[in-house]
Formats: C-alpha cells, structure tokens, sequence
C-alpha cells in the first residue's frame, strides 16, 4: 500500500509519541509499504530507512514542547495544508493520522475517498485537561467533537493500551479496533560492557549508593516533582534524571534546590536511546511516578525489558499493565513512592523476582516480533477496507 503517515511532531526527538512513529513506519516499511512521512519541520534527522520523510512549513514558533501549545496550534495549520494537497495529488491507498492529525484530517479522507486509519497513542481531550491548557470551555468542545467524528468515520483504529481501547469502542463501536503495545527500545538480554557502566558512573559523578532511575520528559503530568518529594524521604538514595529540555533541567534544579536535594540529583540531560542499556545498568530502581493519564507510557515497555525493579504508581496509565508481581505499585504520593523504594532497596530477591517476571511478560507479549505481528494483523485489514473501497 501506499500510505500518508501524519503526526504533527517535531521529528526527530527522543520523547514518547515521535520513536512510537519511528518504530511504527519503519515496521510499515519493512512489511514492504512505501510511507511518506509528514511531520513538523522540528527536529533532528532519523534513520527512517525506508520511508521517505517531508516536513511541512516552518514557522518562526521556537522549539515545540511535548503536550498542548499555541507553537503547536500554529504549526497545525501549515501542516494540514500540506497534507491535504499531498492527500488530493498522492495518489495514496491509506492515510495514517497521529493525535490532532486524525481529527483535522478526516473530512478531507471522506472528500478524497481515502480510508483513515487514526492512531490513538493518546486523547486528544484527555491531554488538554492534563496539561492544564484547557479544562473546559470551547477549545475542549471541539477537540472532543472532532475526536468522535474522526473515530466514526474511520476505516480503523489503533491503540497503545486498553484503556484507549475501551474509549474508542464506546464511542465508536462499529469501528475496527487493533491494539499494538509500543516496543521496547532496548534488547532484553543484552547487557552493556562493564567498562562503559564505569565509565558512565565517572562521566555522571555518581557517588557510592543506590541510584533510582528516571528518563523522560518534565511536564507536569510526569510526576517528576513528586520524585523529588520521595528523594527527601529516602535520604540513602539518589536521583539520576535522563531526558528534559536544557530549559527544563534548570527548572527543576531549582526545584531540587527547594527541597534540600540538589546534591543527591543528578541531571544527564537528553540522550540517545542507545545509551538506555547503560543508564539501566547504573541504575537500582526505575521510576515511573506520574499523577494522572490513561495511556499507558512508551518507556514502561522498555523499563520492563531492562530486568531492573520497577516502581510505579498505582493508576490506570500503569496497571492496565503491571501488577504486584511485576512492578512494586504505589500511591501516587511521595511516601507512596518512597515506600516503593523503600521496598525495592530493602528486599533486592523481591525486587529482582518482580523484574524478571516483568521481563518474562514484556518478552512474551511485547517484544519486537509480536510488535511487527501486530501491525501486519492491523494493516491486512486495512488492506482489504481499501480494496473494497476503491
């Protein structure tokens, strides 16, 4: 097939929803789909072997950060421009539509008889009340309208998690609805050299101790300061953070400072996803802390591949997931999480029986080959939408 892959993201970054479209349309291209690629002009160059990578208009918005923005707003509008020209003049068999890029995009699939495959990684909705910028009011009302417009006049639909499952078969139960869990960024097995671990351990200043393990980005909804709450009970224990943008990682060293921790965090900054393996390595606990979502999020996959104990808190976003024998589930407080390190620290055969039954789950049910499975399954239905629909 040929397919218009939309996701208004700066691309590439090392941030959830932008490697779930890396991973995504180099897994299309390997089944043998041409894939053209759409994204904001944002962004690093990527290996999208494969894939041929357009980017739509530049504007003069500064970087675009993760969640709602008025950057990302204004980038909207450029880029649908870009895509439905490229819909009218492609000659395209299938357009898939990440987040906004479905709801925007679905009059225009219906227009130029192209079936629309929207890719749930999130609600659109769901974010804005998250993030704060907008909890009510008419920006809400119509991204939740055109959220069931665009599920009801899908071909199909893919999800990351059941909770998003369930949410687009209540609202739109005639469409078809293909979960495919993210997959992990790192081997399962294969554990990095020695000698890198130490030279890690040098470059970071990590002093003697257990180390709890971070990486992602700073928005609110992560949890991050509740981390910080939690480092204040746990005064053997220090703070490795992996990710956040330079603006970012000075703001919550002021945060860190606040508390009278600053000296037990450490900051790496944005890295590579190949450097993960080593991070993990370090690292006697991974974290998880966020206060509030559904989806479930990208990096638990690869934290469970990692076999390193687990500590996350016990919502939706984690327990469609993870249970008590996988990961130590905790409130989303700071004595819930520093009872969840606690534990982990305290019992280490505990710890490390969760983490392998973790990885056991993560190999069985997650990993690279039933990823790709999974997308064959969704895209041979597709497939077959398309060919009656032409």
């Amino acid at each position: 097939m040929r397919i218009l892959f939309l996701a208004p993201q700066p691309f590439f970054e090392v941030r959830g929803t932008p490697l779930a479209v890396l991973h995504m349309t180099q897994a299309l291209a390997a089944l043998g789909h041409e894939v053209d690629l759409l994204t904001f002009p944002q962004g690093e160059a990527a290996p999208t072997g494969g894939v041929r990578h357009l980017r739509s208009l530049r504007l003069p918005v500064g970087r675009v950060k993760a969640g709602p923005s008025l950057a990302k707003l204004a980038l909207d509008v450029p880029f649908v421009a870009e895509a439905v020209w490229r819909l009218a003049s492609g000659h395209y068999d299938a357009v898939h539509a990440v987040e906004e890029a479905a709801h925007l995009i679905a009059p225009f699939a219906r227009l130029f008889k192209v079936p629309l495959v929207m890719d749930v990684d999130s609600s659109i909705p769901d974010q804005l009340r998250y993030s704060g910028f907008a909890t009510r009011g008419p920006l809400l009302w119509a991204a939740e309208a055109l959220e069931r417009h665009a599920l009801r006049h899908s071909a199909a639909a893919m999800t990351v998690c059941a909770s998003l499952t369930d949410g687009v078969k209540a609202r739109a139960p005639e469409v078809p609805v293909f979960q495919v869990e993210d997959p992990p960024l790192v081997d399962p097995r294969k554990a990095p050299p020695p000698e890198a671990v130490e030279e890690l351990r040098r470059e970071l200043a990590l002093r003697p101790g257990p180390v709890v393990l971070y990486s992602g980005n700073f928005e609110p909804y992560q949890g991050v300061e509740l981390l910080l709450d939690a480092l204040v009970l746990v005064p053997l224990a220090q703070l490795l953070l992996m990710g956040g943008s330079p603006a970012d990682v000075a703001r919550m060293k002021t945060e860190a400072r606040s508390r009278g921790v600053s000296e037990r965090c450490v900051f790496s900054g944005q890295r590579p996803p190949s450097e993960l393996p080593v991070f993990f390595a370090v690292a006697d606990v991974l974290a998880s802390p966020r206060a509030k979502g559904q989806n479930t999020p990208f990096k638990i996959f690869t934290y469970l591949a990692s076999g390193r104990p687990l500590v996350a808190t016990r919502i939706p976003t984690h327990t469609q997931l993870l249970d008590d024998t996988t990961a130590f589930l905790v409130e989303p407080t700071p004595e819930g999480l520093a009872s969840g390190f606690r534990a982990a620290l305290d019992h280490p055969e505990d710890a490390a029986a969760r983490a392998a039954r973790g990885r056991d789950l993560l190999e069985r049910e997650y990993g690279v080959e039933r990823y790709r499975e999974k997308i064959a399954r969704a895209y041979a239905a597709v497939e077959r939408l398309a060919a009656r629909s032409s």
